[in-house]
Parts: structure tokens; sequence; C-alpha cells
């Protein structure tokens, strides 16, 4: 049994290791066109992973989380315009977004379920309101400028398809890390049951607090180089409650609950999108939503969820099977 496990171990770290190696090549193989909706699965995936993190692991739905997006793609702009590097004015933004998801989750996170994800979305909206009046800082409703990036578009497309798919890579690890972690195992109990949980010595307080602060981390990094990727950006782009609506249902559809099914959501999502907008272009709004429904219909754990739940039953079944003979 060990060596079986170990087996099935090795064959993973392979497929990872070979898919990492695939996905880094990728763009000296496809056109930018192609570059670029990669970058966007990326994207995407990442702040699903941060959704499934608050959702689907503590039972917090964040309709408002797109806050931390729009924070860390207009922190940026400011810092870059004043001449700061993306490489310190990015990890800056995160460092603003950690502390407002740390004063804005003490209050905010006392809330539970529907109360919870109306009150995130005024919160985005009052955000946003403030960036829209911030004229002289932010540029208004009218939106921001990066500075120029001076390479061949090729070049960029590469840049940023790197970057997202290596903030997906570390979000994911970093999200598996964590729940699986004693303080994932928190995280969990607060969904089950969180006055048990409180009951029981969990820090429910602290656990969540905290697993906000850390979507938010990751969520406001996805927010900066998607900033610096458009080169601009307006308020009503990146605080648009859209960004959190499609991560929400790529995690459902991929597997709440689930390290692989926001990665995988986000690739069925972008995909039938792309084929709906080719296919229906006057009525691809209609055809996603057709099909996002069939596949929830079909599958509601999710396709990680449903395959998961199919290997456990097949287990069950064959070591049943087994104590029959042995008997």
């Amino acid at each position: 049994m060990i060596a079986q496990n170990d087996r099935k171990l090795n064959i993973n770290i392979i497929l990872i290791v070979a898919a990492l190696i695939i996905f880094i090549l990728l763009p000296n193989y496809i056109s930018g066109y192609y570059t670029r909706i990669f970058t966007a699965i990326f994207m995407y995936a990442t702040i699903a992973q941060c959704i499934n993190l608050m959702s689907g692991y503590m039972g917090y739905l964040p309709f408002g989380h797109v806050m931390f997006f729009g924070i860390g793609a207009y922190i940026s702009a400011i810092l870059m315009k004043t001449g700061l590097p993306v490489f310190v004015a990015i990890p800056a933004a995160c460092f603003c977004a950690i502390v407002i998801s740390i004063i804005l989750g003490f209050p905010v996170l006392r809330l539970r379920g529907h109360y919870f994800a109306i009150a995130t979305i005024g919160m985005n909206g009052a955000i946003m309101t403030v960036v829209q009046n911030a004229t002289e800082i932010t540029g208004g409703a009218r939106g921001t400028t990066f500075p120029i990036i001076t390479v061949p578009p090729a070049v960029v497309y590469k840049y940023f398809y790197l970057a997202m798919f290596g903030l997906m890579v570390i979000t994911s690890l970093v999200m598996n890390m964590i729940v699986n972690s004693k303080f994932g195992f928190g995280i969990r109990s607060i969904k089950a049951n969180e006055d048990a949980a409180n009951s029981m010595g969990i820090n429910t307080t602290f656990t969540k607090v905290s697993t906000w602060a850390i979507a938010a981390m990751f969520t406001s990094i996805a927010g900066g180089l998607y900033g610096y990727w458009m080169s601009f950006i307006a308020p009503d782009e990146v605080f648009d409650l859209m960004f959190i609506t499609n991560s929400i249902i790529m995690m459902l559809i991929g597997g709440a609950g689930t390290i692989l099914g926001p990665i995988f959501g986000a690739f069925i999502v972008e995909t039938v999108s792309e084929v709906a907008w080719s296919g229906f272009m006057q009525y691809h709004l209609a055809a996603l939503g057709i099909a996002t429904i069939i596949i929830v219909f079909f599958i509601p754990r999710g396709l990680i969820g449903t395959i998961t739940d199919k290997m456990r039953n097949r287990r069950i079944k064959l070591s049943k099977k087994t104590e029959v003979t042995n008997v």
C-alpha cells in the first residue's frame, strides 16, 4: 500500500512538473491573441482561489472582494507614476490592501451569510466612490494610466503571461499549504459550525480576519498586474462586481472547497465565454449563461468535486469487494 501511494505521488509530481514546463514554454508557440486569453485565465484562477478560500473553505462569500483588486490596481498606478518600479509598487499596493482588509475585517466579519455579502458590496461601492472623487490623485471617473512599457507587444504579452501564471501557481501552492495546516482546519471548522469552533477554543475572529487578509493580498497583486497589463484603468472597470461574479462561477463549476477546482473552472468558463463570443456575438451572454446553468445542473459539486466523489465511491466499492472475498 505504501509503495502504491509513493508511486501515485511520483506520478503526480511528474505530471505537475510537465504541466509547468508546457505552460512556461507555451507563449513561444501561440499567437498574441491566445497568449492574452491564457493570461486572463490565470488571473481569474488566482481571484477564484481567493474566493474559494473565503467561501469554499470558510463559508463567507465576499461579493465585494473586488475592492482589493481595484485597490491593488490604483495604488500600483499611483506609485509607479511617481517613479517607483513595478516590483516595488505592486508589493506596496499589496501591503495597503492587507492593512485595509484587516481594518475592515474586524467589524464586517462579525456579520454572516447574505448580510456579510451585502456589506462587502457596500464597502466596494464606498471605496469606488472615493476613487472617483479623488480626482487629483486617481484621475477621478476618467481613470488613470500606467507608465508606458517601451518594448515590443510580443514581449509584453509574454511578460504578463508568465507573471500571471507565476501568481496563479504561487497562490495555489499557498492555498494548499493553508488548508492542510492547523490554521486551515480552523478555517474549515468555521464553515462547519462557527459557534462550536469558538467554544472549542479556536479564535474565530483572528482566523476570519487573517483569511480575508490572505485573500486580499493575492487579489491585490492580480489587480496591480492587470492594471499594468492594460496600461489604463478606470473605477467602474477595476471595481466591477463582474470580476467576482465570474470568479464565483468558476469556483462553483470547478469545485468549491478544492484547490484544483478554481483553476479548472477558470479554463472552462473562459473557454466557453470565448466560444460563445465568437459563435453568438449578439447573444454571447445568454449563451454563456445557458452553458453555465447546464454545467452546474449536471455537476452540482463542480468538476473536481464530482471526480473526487466518484473516485471515493469506487474505492469504497473495491474495499467492500475485497472484504467479501477475504471472508
